[in-house]
């Protein structure tokens, strides 16, 4: 006999992945036909049990979700442990206000003031959300400086001779202030060229 609940999940899901020890530690403690099925969407069968549930209980096309076929119930997103076996024993769980999304910050086309600005909105967002944040999501400290370092690194890279070269060009096009920056940039711009010949002759 089949179980009557279900956890619907999809690969790259990394709340799925979280929530996946807490479902496997409560199938150890259950019978066959008791454990909860665990069902990738990756697949077209289970694919087409989850857009059922979806499209009869009008719910947001997500995962995590659990599904209790035998009285029809729901648990949408991420829980953890507690709220799980809440959920299997039909018992009211408090909901969290459901979190807006992290401030998005563009590393390869965003400038220093960008980056503080984005700063500033993750703090704020921090903030926000703190009453509702997930025990387990990394506080603003570390991703503000996991965030920087991936912006310096970027900025940083070796560039190449035609990197160098367009960067040279849309600047020699800019208004400078200084006669001799212009002039130099001129010159490495020449230089830059004549090594693009020399390379294309190697070639």
């Amino acid at each position: 006999m089949a179980s009557p609940i279900y956890f619907f999940t999809r690969s790259g899901c990394i709340w799925c992945q979280k929530m996946k020890p807490a479902i496997d530690k409560i199938n150890k403690t259950l019978n066959d036909e008791q454990k909860i099925e665990i069902l990738s969407i990756d697949e077209q069968k289970s694919k087409t049990i989850y857009d059922n549930i979806i499209r009869m209980n009008k719910l947001q096309n997500v995962v995590p979700l659990m599904y209790n076929s035998n009285i029809g119930t729901t648990l949408l997103g991420y829980k953890d442990i507690k709220d799980i076996r809440k959920f299997l024993r039909a018992e009211p769980i408090d909901y969290k206000k459901p979190l807006t999304p992290l401030p998005h910050f563009d590393i390869k086309n965003s400038s220093g003031k960008d980056l503080d600005n984005w700063k500033k909105d993750v703090i704020l967002w921090y903030e926000i959300n703190k009453a509702n944040l997930p025990s387990n999501v990394i506080d603003k400290e570390r991703m503000i400086d996991m965030v920087y370092k991936q912006f310096m690194a970027y900025r940083t890279k070796p560039l190449t001779i035609e990197e160098r070269l367009s960067k040279l060009e849309e600047q020699s096009h800019e208004p400078q202030n200084y006669r001799e920056e212009c002039e130099r940039m001129n010159k490495e711009l020449k230089n830059l060229k004549l090594q693009i010949k020399k390379l294309r002759r190697l070639k």
